[in-house]
């Protein structure tokens, strides 16, 4: 018996034909309609009386009248009616090739439009709603044929969800890794990689939530930055090749991974000339991009050792590392600028890292570190493989490479035993929550299904605050409820029943954990035997009898019947280990270790010191890159990117483009005391043979010195001091941006003059000009780059307070709290002084308005402005009619 059409396809066809009347009778009102107006009020495009082209002429010299001013604006009016039909086919002929692509994408036309001018957007506007209209008339949707192959009846669904068995496993959406290059937009890239630069906006919309190695996200189209990594689209690729159910996945070779983002331009071992016309070559040849991913992973280990009976790979090492990221900006919100911490030795970080997550960190470090190392310039040390997709939970090793949490979702489910399972499952759970730190705000997509029982017995610090890719359910029973619910809900979204919140979340894995069978192991079994697309169902302990039973040695040797872990080793947490990652995983939230609520403000918080604003002067000859040092040869610029200047003139030469000559001019700069060449070997990851890393620097030196001897011209001048064992710049002839930012910085604090302080603080201010070594992923940077930061806006805000407490004018300190924004655009203290100094000017819209920026931005990685800032705006007006959307503006 034919399944009969569902309603919303009925409608769907009816819309589809609704558009088809609308937009063919507008085009066959331009395109026959407006001729036989023409022709029926002013006649034929060219004038009955005029035979020849002399009589024409003879015409156009006699005085002007009304018939004839007629006839020339019908002329004109052919004309542009003939031009409208030669922009309709060229539109037509676009789409016409570009046919398949417009069918998948309903989007594409709508991209296609917003980039033409107004007549050719309408010329292909009407045509592409046509086509459109009559594919949608005409063609079966996909949605009606899974819903007729899979039962016509919902109340089928719930019945026989639990003991569904798919064949196969719903692949993820795919992506290429893309490194951004000087010059480089996201037209560019989509044209060239995805031979359409109208398909910008998917590379945007995938790369818009990935947080860069210099902490920001990528908000605005038009504004991207060397070194950050962008997603592209898979187009057109030929879907994979069914996987049998069990065993998944084949022991031999080892299963595929994500593809890893391609080396920076530049820092190739065989150049980057032919970069692009080999990455387009590996597209349409999957197998030679799979042999070249797996030649380079085994450049590395995809395992992190933490110490005794822990290890992680370099996947979850990744989702750790992104929470490091969150917990940093929760300290920095409640941090509170003060004038003694100026003169401080910069701290690297604001946390206090355990050793296990200082080693999970550094890894994560170096593995971003090595994308812009050239092996054969200089020998690094090996670091580790590449982190597999944002998103992605790990749980084995196998072979190198790492063992995805999906292997585990078998029919049948799997059974832990063994003296490392409690270990493994620590780890799972860990994992889960840190795969989501890396999709924030987006939702998860692996998601825990747990009794509290069994949580707490994993991790006891657990056991009153869930994170957000957990879900905690108080009995064994409400667990399997949940996990039911999941099941139903996924069949139904399959045959278009409707199931939005399934919609948004996407084909998610939901992991069921529970201890034994608990009260009801058939229901367990059941739940086991159901679609392994959507649920994997994972027990512990001996008295789980049934299933895929996988014996876990202490030192994580996995033992059983899957093929996947086979000689496969799992990654463990001892219960220490995983209490600091749980902590860090909490604070990423901005909360205390077990406890729900945020903790919005310190006790003990005190203002910030304040000090008379500066009296109007000269600009300090120190203020810019070319006074900063008016006796120095050269002047080497970290802050915002490096640079070389001579005598205030900025120096490019051949020896300063190769990444390692600039990393060790980089790092001997932003350490004005030197270091020792083992110091120097570690922070580079140089060779760990001691003479082949007293080699290495040598010849580092000798190219440094090659670089300023060029510069300058003086070939006598050393200009890198070895001085015993200590590398360093010599401070009689080059001076550097960091130098002045500190030593401006301690003279702030050391002054006992507030004019003088007043005016060290704005030369400090002045010559931060952006993030150390902006662009490059040195291994040494990145604490160093977030202390000076730090710096930079406590100077700022420091200098704002002065100036708002001793000056009448509150425009020079709401423009410095500005500068802080746009330093730091998600600190709220900056905000929140902002709106203070706005309410107390009567500017109540803007204060709104900054109000509403802050919301977005914080939005943007999962955070709300605290009850102290919504507090501030509870008592004013609220903004006026007309007033501008949030987000326009803060200033004034």
């Amino acid at each position: 018996m034919p399944t009969p059409i569902p309603p919303s396809h009925v409608a769907h066809r009816l819309v589809a034909a609704v558009r088809f009347l609308v937009s063919g009778s507008a085009l066959t009102a331009a395109v026959a309609g407006i001729p036989y107006i023409l022709s029926v009020t002013v006649g034929g495009p060219w004038p009955a009386q005029v035979s020849s082209l002399a009589d024409l002429l003879r015409r156009l010299a006699q005085p002007v009248s009304d018939p004839f001013i007629l006839q020339v604006l019908a002329l004109v009016g052919w004309i542009c009616w003939t031009y409208f039909i030669a922009v309709l086919l060229r539109e037509t002929l676009w789409l016409l090739g570009r046919m398949p692509s417009l069918v998948a994408d309903g989007a594409l036309l709508r991209r296609r439009t917003a980039t033409l001018p107004a007549h050719r957007a309408a010329a292909a506007l009407l045509v592409g709603t046509l086509l459109l209209a009559l594919i949608g008339m005409w063609r079966l949707p996909a949605a009606h044929a899974a819903a007729a192959a899979a039962g016509p009846t919902s109340s089928a669904v719930a019945a026989a969800a639990p003991q569904h068995v798919p064949p196969t496993r719903a692949a993820k959406a795919e992506y290429t890794a893309y490194t951004v290059r000087s010059g480089d937009t996201l037209w560019d890239i989509a044209e060239e990689h995805l031979g359409d630069p109208l398909l910008w906006p998917k590379i945007y919309q995938l790369s818009c939530t990935i947080r860069q190695s210099d902490g920001r996200l990528l908000s605005d189209p038009d504004l991207i930055m060397p070194g950050w990594q962008l997603r592209l689209p898979q187009i057109d690729a030929p879907a994979p090749a069914p996987v049998p159910a069990s065993p998944r996945p084949p022991a031999d070779p080892p299963p595929p991974t994500p593809p890893l983002a391609p080396e920076p331009a530049g820092q190739q071992p065989h150049g980057h000339d032919g970069r692009h016309d080999e990455r387009r070559d590996e597209q349409r040849q999957p197998g030679r991009q799979e042999r070249r991913h797996s030649q380079v992973q085994e450049r590395g280990p995809a395992a992190i050792s933490l110490g005794v009976a822990s290890a992680i790979g370099v996947t979850t090492a990744a989702g750790i590392a992104a929470a490091i990221g969150f917990a940093r900006w929760h300290a920095a919100r409640r941090r509170v600028p003060r004038l003694e911490t100026l003169a401080t030795p910069l701290a690297d970080d604001d946390l206090l890292l355990s050793d296990a997550l200082e080693r999970s960190n550094q890894a994560h470090l170096a593995t971003l570190a090595a994308r812009h190392h050239n092996p054969e310039a200089v020998p690094r040390r090996t670091a580790p493989a590449e982190p597999q997709q944002p998103g992605t939970v790990t749980v084995a090793e196998h072979s190198g490479v790492e063992v995805g949490v999906d292997s585990l979702a078998v029919p049948g489910g799997v059974h832990l035993t063994g003296p490392g399972a409690d270990a493994a499952v620590r780890h799972l759970v860990i994992a889960i929550a840190s795969a989501a730190e890396r999709l924030r705000p987006a939702p998860s997509w692996v998601q825990l299904i747990t009794p509290r029982a069994t949580l707490c017995r994993l991790l006891p610090t657990a056991a009153h605050a869930a994170l957000a890719a957990w879900t905690v359910t108080d009995t064994a029973t409400e667990a399997f409820e949940r996990a039911e619910h999941v099941l139903i809900e996924a069949t139904r979204h399959e045959q278009g029943l409707g199931a939005p919140a399934l919609a948004r979340s996407g084909s998610a894995l939901h992991v069921l954990l529970v201890d034994g069978a608990g009260d009801d192991p058939a229901r367990l079994h059941a739940l086991a035997a159901g679609d392994t697309r959507h649920l994997a169902v994972i027990a512990l302990g001996p008295d789980s009898a049934r299933g895929n039973r996988l014996a876990i040695a202490a030192d994580g040797t996995a033992n059983g019947p899957l093929t996947a872990f086979d000689n496969a080793t799992m990654f463990l947490l001892a219960p220490d280990v995983a209490t600091e990652f749980l902590d860090t995983l909490y604070a990423a939230h901005g909360r205390r270790t077990g406890s729900a609520d945020s903790d919005d403000e310190p006790e003990g918080e005190r203002a910030p010191e304040q000090v008379p604003a500066p009296v109007p002067q000269q600009p300090s000859p120190a203020s810019g890159p070319a006074a900063a040092a008016p006796t120095h040869e050269l002047y080497i610029r970290l802050l915002g990117g490096f640079k070389l200047f001579v005598h205030g003139k900025e120096c490019a030469l051949a020896d300063t483009r190769k990444e390692e000559t600039r990393e060790f001019i980089a790092l001997l700069a932003a350490h004005r005391d030197g270091l020792r060449g083992e110091e120097i070997a570690e922070k580079m990851q140089l060779s760990d043979d001691p003479v082949s890393a007293r080699a290495e620097i040598e010849n580092l030196r000798r190219s440094a010195r090659r670089v300023f001897r060029g510069a300058t011209g003086k070939k006598e001048v050393a200009f890198v001091l070895l001085s015993g064992q200590v590398h360093k710049l010599d401070p009689q002839y080059i001076t550097t941006d960091t130098a002045a930012f500190t030593d401006a910085l301690r003279q702030a604090a050391a002054a006992d003059s507030t004019y003088a302080r007043a005016d060290a603080l704005g030369r400090a201010t002045d010559i931060y000009t952006g993030p150390l070594c902006d662009g490059s992923d040195y291994l040494w940077a990145h604490g160093h780059r977030a202390a000076l930061h730090r710096s930079a806006l406590d100077a700022l805000m420091l200098l704002a307070e002065h100036v708002a407490q001793h000056s009448a004018d509150a425009e020079p300190a709401l423009a410095l709290l500005n500068q802080a924004a746009d330093l730091d655009p998600e600190n709220e203290r900056v905000y929140r002084r902002i709106i203070q100094l706005q309410l107390a000017l009567g500017r109540d819209d803007a204060a709104h308005r900054t109000l509403g920026l802050l919301t977005e931005r914080l939005a943007a990685i999962d955070a709300e402005p605290e009850a102290a800032t919504l507090a501030l705006l509870r008592e004013s007006a609220p903004p006026r009619r007309g007033a501008l959307a949030p987000g326009a503006s803060v200033r004034r």
